[in-house]
C-alpha cells in the first residue's frame, strides 16, 4: 500500500504542467491587457485633442461673426456721439444701408432716443415700431437701464424677432454724447443703438451646422449668463458625456460651447482588436511550450526555470517600458495642449483685432464716399462744368475734394492732401469737410478768416487725438466767372481758350493746416478772371508723383501736355483723358499714394 504523501506528490507532478501553462497564458494576456489599455488612453487623448482643435476653430469663427455684427453699432454710435446727434430718419437709413447689408442675417438696426424708438432700418414693415417705448415693459426696462448704468453693451437672446418670428439675438449699446473739448462719450446719455440678427445665420457662418466636422455641439448661457444659463442649442445630454468645453466671450457675459464626436467617445483603440488576436495566439503558443517543457524529463526542468526567469525579466522590462511610454505620452500631450492653447489665444486676439480694424476702416471709407459731391450736385452749379475723381491707395485715403454751393449762390471748391493714409488720415479728411461746410453755412466770406478758423478747429482736434497729421489745402470761391484762390497746395493749372497754359503757385498763399495753432499771418489770396471755354485743373501729388516701371515720375509737364491736346472737350472727357494717360504711364506698377483730380470748365 502506497503512502498518502506519495500520491500527493505524484498528483502535484501531473498537475504542474497544466498549472504552469495556465499561468503563462494568464501572464501573457495580462501584458496584452496593459498594452491595450495604454493604446486606448493614448487614442482617447488624441481624439480629445482633435475635438479641441475643431471646437477652437468653431469658437473663433463664432466670435468673429458676433464681433462683426456688434461692431456695426459702434460705427453708428460714433457718428451720433461725435458728428450728428440730430440725424433724420432718412440720414439714418442712408447710413444703415451702407453698413447693415455687409452682415448677412441682420434683421434691424434701431436708435432709441431718450428710451423711445426714434429711428429704425429697414423702415418698411417696421413703421409701427417708431414711437414704441420699451421702458413700459419690465423686462425691457431692466435691460435698458442696466446698459445705461454700466455704460456697456447688453446682449440678449435667443429671443423671437418681430415681425418674422424667427429666433435671433439683440444687442443694445448706450450712446453718450461727446461735448466740445471733452473726452469721447463723456456727455449726457442720448439713448441707445440696437441691432437684431438671425440665430441660424450666425451659427451657420460659425460652422455649427457643418456635418463634415463630425462633432455634436451644445451651447448654454442664454442672455450671456454663461454656465448658469439655459441650453439654447444642441442636445443637453452632451454636457453629461465629458465634452470638451470652451468659453465664448460676449460684451456682458459669455456662452459655454461644448462638443463631443458625432459617434461618441471611442471605447477602444483601432489597434485593440488586432492586439487581442495576436496576443491570444502568443499566449496559447507560450502556454503550449511551457506545458511541453514542464512535462519533459528532469533534465528539461532546468531549461524551464531559465525560460521562466527570462520571461519574468522580459515582463518586467516590458512593464517599465510601458510605464515610461505612458509618462512620455502624458508629458507630450500636456505640451501639445499648452501649445495649442497659446496658439488659440494668440489666433483669437489677432482675429479680433483684425476684425475691429477692418470694420473701422470700412465704416470710415463708406463715410468718405458718402460725403463726396454727387453728380447731380455738380450739374446744378451755374456757369461751370465740373468733373471729379478720387481713388485711395488703401482702404481709407487721405485726399480731400469738395464742391459746395451756399444759399446766396457762391460756390466753395476745396482740394487737399492729408499726410499719410489709413484711419487717422481718413478721419481728418472728414473733419475738414465738416468744418468747411459749417463755415460756409455760417456765411463766412473772408478767405483769410475762413482758413484761420478752419485751421484752429483742425489743430485742436489733432492735438486731442495726439496725432502728427496735417494737410495742404487750397480753397476757391467762385462767383460770376471770378475765382478767388487761397491756401497752400499743388499748383493750379489754367488752360485759356486757345490752349495757352497758366500755372499758379500756391506756396505763398497759405500754410499747412493743423501744423500750427495760428496761421493768419501766412494766409493770403489771389483772384483769377475766367472767360468762356477756360479750363481750371486741381490735383494732388498722387498724379504728378506717380512712377512708371523705370521709377520716373509722371510730372506736371506731362499733365499740361495732355490738357493742351484735350482742353476743347467737355470737363468729363478731359478728366477721362488725363486718367487714361496716367494709367498707361504707370502700367502694372503699384500705386502708393491717393489720386484726386478736379476739372472745372467755364461755360
Amino acid at each position: 500500500m502506497r503512502h498518502p504523501n506519495g500520491w500527493v506528490s505524484q498528483l502535484n507532478t501531473r498537475l504542474l504542467p497544466y498549472f504552469a501553462a495556465s499561468f503563462t497564458i494568464a501572464l501573457v494576456l495580462a501584458v496584452i491587457w496593459t498594452l491595450e489599455r495604454s493604446e486606448k488612453k493614448q487614442f482617447l487623448d488624441q481624439t480629445r485633442g482633435d475635438v479641441l482643435n475643431k471646437i477652437s476653430t468653431t469658437r473663433a469663427r463664432l466670435e468673429v461673426a458676433l464681433n462683426q455684427r456688434l461692431f456695426v453699432t459702434r460705427g453708428i454710435l460714433a457718428y451720433v456721439s461725435t458728428i450728428n446727434a440730430n440725424l433724420t430718419q432718412q440720414e439714418f437709413e442712408r447710413l444703415a444701408s451702407v453698413v447693415a447689408p455687409q452682415q448677412e442675417g441682420t434683421e434691424f438696426l434701431a436708435l432709441y432716443k431718450n428710451g423711445i424708438v426714434s429711428h429704425i432700418y429697414p423702415l418698411k414693415g417696421n413703421e409701427k415700431a417708431i414711437g414704441f417705448n420699451p421702458m413700459s415693459i419690465p423686462e425691457e426696462r431692466e435691460a435698458f437701464q442696466r446698459a445705461i448704468d454700466t455704460r456697456s453693451t447688453v446682449f440678449a437672446g435667443p429671443v423671437k424677432l418681430v415681425p418674422k418670428g424667427n429666433w435671433g439675438f439683440i444687442s443694445r449699446t448706450p450712446i453718450f454724447l461727446t461735448p466740445p473739448d471733452k473726452p469721447p462719450e463723456s456727455g449726457p446719455n442720448w439713448g441707445l443703438v440696437s441691432i437684431g440678427f438671425d440665430r441660424d445665420t450666425l451659427f451657420k457662418e460659425a460652422g455649427l451646422f457643418d456635418q463634415s466636422a463630425e462633432l455634436q455641439y451644445v451651447i448654454r448661457g442664454k442672455d450671456a449668463l454663461g454656465t448658469s444659463g439655459e441650453v439654447f442649442f444642441g442636445n443637453p445630454n452632451i454636457l453629461k458625456q465629458n465634452p470638451v468645453l470652451l468659453e465664448v466671450t460676449l460684451p456682458n457675459g459669455s456662452w459655454q460651447l461644448a462638443a463631443i464626436p458625432t459617434a461618441g467617445w471611442p471605447t477602444s483603440a483601432p489597434i485593440s482588436r488586432w492586439l487581442w488576436i495576436g496576443g491570444t495566439l502568443v499566449a496559447l503558443l507560450a502556454g503550449a511550450l511551457v506545458f511541453i517543457l514542464v512535462s519533459a524529463p528532469e533534465r528539461l526542468r532546468e531549461a524551464v526555470r531559465r525560460a521562466t526567469a527570462a520571461l519574468q525579466a522580459s515582463e518586467n522590462a516590458l512593464k517599465e517600458a510601458n510605464e515610461e511610454l505612458e509618462t512620455r505620452v502624458e508629458e507630450r500631450t500636456a505640451q501639445l495642449a499648452q501649445a495649442n492653447q497659446e496658439i488659440t489665444t494668440l489666433n483669437d486676439l489677432l482675429k479680433a483685432e483684425n476684425v475691429r480694424m477692418s470694420a473701422e476702416l470700412e465704416v470710415t471709407r463708406r463715410l468718405q464716399q458718402m460725403i463726396l459731391p454727387k453728380d447731380e450736385e455738380l450739374k446744378s452749379i451755374v456757369g461751370l462744368e465740373i468733373a471729379g475723381f478720387m481713388e485711395p491707395a488703401t482702404e481709407v485715403g487721405g485726399d480731400y475734394y469738395d464742391v459746395l454751393q451756399s444759399n446766396n449762390g457762391r460756390v466753395k471748391i476745396g482740394i487737399g492732401d492729408v499726410t499719410g493714409h489709413g484711419l487717422e488720415s481718413g478721419v481728418l479728411m472728414i473733419m475738414v469737410q465738416t468744418a468747411v461746410r459749417t463755415l460756409l453755412e455760417g456765411n463766412e466770406t473772408d478767405p483769410r478768416k475762413f482758413l484761420d478758423i478752419l485751421n484752429r478747429t483742425i489743430y485742436q482736434n489733432v492735438q486731442r487725438m495726439g496725432s502728427d497729421k496735417n494737410l495742404t489745402l487750397s480753397l476757391l470761391d467762385y462767383c460770376d466767372r471770378r475765382l478767388s484762390l487761397s491756401g497752400q497746395h499743388e499748383e493750379m493749372i489754367i488752360v485759356r481758350s486757345g490752349g495757352e497754359i497758366e500755372r499758379i503757385d500756391t506756396l505763398d498763399l497759405g500754410f499747412p493746416i493743423g501744423l500750427e495753432a495760428d496761421i493768419i499771418d501766412f494766409v493770403t489770396h489771389t483772384e483769377v478772371q475766367l472767360q468762356p471755354g477756360d479750363v481750371v485743373v486741381l490735383y494732388t501729388d498722387g498724379i504728378t508723383e506717380a512712377e512708371n516701371i523705370n521709377q520716373a515720375q509722371y510730372g506736371i509737364e506731362r499733365l499740361c501736355e495732355v490738357l493742351t491736346r484735350h482742353w476743347q472737350q467737355p470737363a468729363q472727357e478731359i478728366r477721362q483723358a488725363i486718367m487714361e494717360d496716367l494709367r498707361q504711364y504707370i502700367g502694372d506698377q503699384q500705386v502708393y499714394d491717393d489720386i484726386t483730380l478736379l476739372v472745372l470748365k467755364q461755360k
